[in-house]
């Protein structure tokens, strides 16, 4: 069973079996050899002397660690048709001896021998078996050694913590979790004090059954004990994103970034993300641009991208302008050119943006050029220039994603021309009617105080004003406008 975590524990995490199995093992076999004499004395009638007395000096052999001494020694004596006990006795001692020298498969056969012979005290089977199904799980062999050892601690053999964690490493490798879990949750309630490889594996377990709420409520204990330890905080952050609580891993985020526990760049910027996923896109828009100014962060595609949507989300155009400008420059792509012009339009930077629109649509690249050919129109005409504007918005109208929007600006532009050379004609039409009458007007006036100077070619000459000139002459005739062919008829 996996675990979406991204800090998943694994047992390369932990002491490795060969270390505990080590440590426990030594423990039964001293004290196996420390109740060998006496056992030996308390059955000393069951043991002749052809036997005794080479265990004896085996024991001596043991005591200055002359393991080759042991086993040369013993082994002679199976064949000289030792009893039970001697056999169980022979075999305990040359197994301890094995053991001592790494021979661990023969250590594990003599063990068994020594079970097998149905003889020595309870106490003794027992450890004799702990030694069988540590050594067992030592050399790999997990079935056989879990079952050994269940069968001491069905015979009532303790079970210290070392040995629950043995057994809980053991069932992990076979991935038998659910059986294992007893043990690691025994050794994690017993262990005093309670380290942080107690800690460590019993995550690692709750991980593999999938238990989510119990490894929050360990993790946070974790984290609160080794608060320095990024690991930790790291898989709590993973945890709470798989329950959907953003909310708690943004405040984990956030202590880990003032604690100072962020090590690599990409922590930084998924802190200025949460800060523009919570609607604070100006808090992490500051956080990314000094952790960018202090070199901490590198100015590179992703980086300034992220800094440049925070800007745009937080509506800071003027900062980020800047941001898209290099961006722009960097990448050379239509969708870049496109960011920018829009954050140019934004600061009613209508020249700039034009441009960066024309280069846009002419390197292209990205969805909606529509869209783009109707803000390039729209630039245009809030710059007065209707005929650009208009051959902008005929670009689009055969885009579906701007098709009404560019047909609607389009017939607005073609409307307010017409109306406009409407309204021209109106005012012409209405200037021509004014002049005639003024200059009717003052005809009559000079035909009573007329002088000489007033006569041009025997016709009465009068004085035009500036806006009449155009459509008529100093003989009061119309010579330009609508009518002027009427009146010239």
């Amino acid at each position: 069973m996996g675990t979406p975590l991204g800090n998943a524990m694994s047992l390369t995490g932990f002491c490795g079996v060969r270390a505990w199995g080590a440590g426990l093992l030594v423990l039964a076999i001293l004290l196996a050899s420390a109740t060998a004499g006496a056992r030996a004395q308390d059955r000393d009638q069951t043991m002749s002397p052809r036997i005794g007395e080479p265990i004896l000096a085996a024991q001596a052999c043991q005591a200055a660690e002359n393991f080759a001494c042991v086993v040369d020694t013993l082994t002679p004596l199976l064949s000289q048709d030792p009893t039970a006990f001697e056999q169980f006795v022979i075999h305990r001692m040359r197994g301890s001896a094995y053991f001592a020298v790494d021979r661990t498969d023969a250590a594990i056969s003599d063990f068994n021998a020594a079970l097998e012979t149905g003889a020595g005290s309870p106490d003794e089977r027992i450890a004799l078996r702990l030694n069988v199904g540590q050594l067992l799980i030592v050399s790999e062999q997990y079935e056989a050694g879990i079952r050994a050892i269940e069968q001491a601690l069905e015979d009532g053999a303790p079970l210290p913590v070392e040995l629950a964690m043995m057994m809980a490493q053991a069932h992990a490798q076979i991935e038998r979790y659910s059986d294992g879990f007893s043990y690691v949750e025994l050794a994690f309630e017993q262990a005093a004090p309670r380290e942080r490889r107690h800690y460590e594996f019993m995550l690692f377990y709750l991980q593999r059954l999938d238990r989510v709420a119990e490894q929050r409520v360990l993790i946070e204990a974790m984290v609160e004990r080794w608060p320095d330890e990024r690991s930790f905080w790291a898989s709590l952050i993973a945890l709470m994103a798989q329950e959907g609580d953003e909310s708690g891993a943004f405040e984990a985020n956030k202590l880990m970034y003032l604690n100072g526990l962020f090590a690599e760049e990409r922590e930084i910027i998924r802190l200025a993300q949460y800060y523009s996923y919570f609607e604070y896109p100006f808090r992490g828009g500051v956080l990314l641009e000094r952790e960018m100014n202090a070199g901490r962060v590198r100015r590179n595609a992703g980086s300034l991208g992220a800094l440049a949507n925070l800007w745009r989300q937080a509506r800071e155009f003027e900062r980020a302008i800047p941001v898209l400008e290099e961006i722009a420059v960097q990448s050379n792509a239509g969708s870049d050119y496109l960011k920018l012009a829009e954050a140019l339009y934004q600061v009613d930077n209508l020249g700039d943006a034009e441009r960066a629109f024309e280069q846009a649509l002419e390197r292209g690249g990205f969805a909606r050029p529509g869209d783009a050919w109707a803000l390039l129109g729209t630039v245009r005409y809030e710059r007065s220039d209707r005929d650009g504007a208009l051959a902008a918005f005929n670009r689009c109208t055969d885009r579906p994603e701007s098709r009404a929007t560019c047909r609607g600006w389009r017939d607005f532009i073609v409307r307010e021309a017409q109306a406009a050379s409407d309204h021209a004609d109106m005012v012409v039409t209405l200037t021509i009617e004014e002049c005639r009458l003024t200059l009717e007007g003052a005809m009559s006036i000079r035909t009573l105080t007329a002088t000489e100077s007033d006569i041009e070619d025997n016709r009465l000459t009068i004085d035009v004003p500036d806006r009449c000139v155009p459509y008529f002459n100093r003989f009061a005739e119309q010579i330009a406008g609508p009518g002027f062919d009427a009146a010239d008829g």
